[in-house]
């Protein structure tokens, strides 16, 4: 994969991806990482790629400013500084491929393609892996003290998984005034893949049943037994994305 730098124009700040496209390309496929992530999905971006080209679907796959090898600083991310992230990476994709789009996301990355990309019409279809429509909801459920203090006003330090990282109070103040279902309404009956498992202990799986319901035309399909990473079941997830995708849109 070629490695790529992505300026956003709002912020200035360089955003650092990975490109993989066929040699006739027919679509390009945007990857937007969860919370705290990376461009990269644990290595698992690679055999994504391949397996995009081998349909005719070039993939991008970019970090978000503040996270991995992007400019900024993480404990000033919000949802909406990432929604505008994404539309800077759909401009310059667009500038350099004049290709149709199909948006993937995966948790929070989903929640920012639907915030970032749904009223674009000009995207062909997404591509929601875990993601949470109820934010706030969701990220009291993940840090009930943490995220109080957040709507309080301070910044906060978190130490999870052996890892410490911060957030400013600026990310629950955006995500109070960010209305995803209204976003959904923009997405219309474009194709949507709606990927979760029940025993989801991050983001509930009352999230995707949430957004078939919003969404009666999207696909969804449930994993029984996965939690929020898919770590044993990546490969499956990834299996029926491309089939999917070669279900809508057809193959090269």
């Amino acid at each position: 994969m070629e490695a790529v730098t992505i300026t956003n124009p709002i912020t200035h700040m360089r955003l650092a991806a990975l490109l993989a496209v066929p040699p006739q390309p027919r679509m390009l496929l945007i990857a937007c990482h969860g919370f705290r992530g990376g461009k990269e999905n644990a290595g698992r971006i690679y055999g994504l790629g391949a397996d995009l080209n081998a349909i005719g679907i070039g993939l991008l796959a970019f970090d978000f400013s503040g996270s991995g090898q992007s400019e900024g600083s993480f404990d000033t991310m919000t949802l909406s500084r990432q929604a505008s992230d994404l539309k800077a990476v759909m401009s310059w994709a667009r500038a350099n491929y004049a290709l149709p789009l199909v948006l993937l996301g995966r948790s929070f990355g989903g929640s920012t393609v639907i915030a970032g990309g749904a009223e674009d019409k000009a995207v062909a279809g997404y591509v929601l892996w875990s993601t949470p429509v109820w934010l706030e909801q969701t990220f009291a459920a993940i840090l009930p003290d943490a995220y109080c203090r957040l709507k309080n006003g301070q910044r906060i330090e978190i130490q999870q998984d052996g890892d410490c990282y911060a957030l400013g109070p600026e990310m629950a103040a955006d995500l109070s005034v960010i209305d995803l279902h209204a976003a959904l309404d923009a997405i219309g009956d474009r194709p949507v893949l709606i990927v979760h498992a029940r025993d989801d202990e991050v983001v509930a799986v009352a999230n995707a049943l949430e957004l078939k319901r919003h969404l009666p035309q999207a696909r969804l399909h449930l994993f029984d037994r996965a939690g929020h990473k898919f770590i044993e079941h990546s490969a499956e997830r990834q299996a029926l994305t491309i089939e999917w995708l070669r279900s809508t849109f057809g193959e090269a």
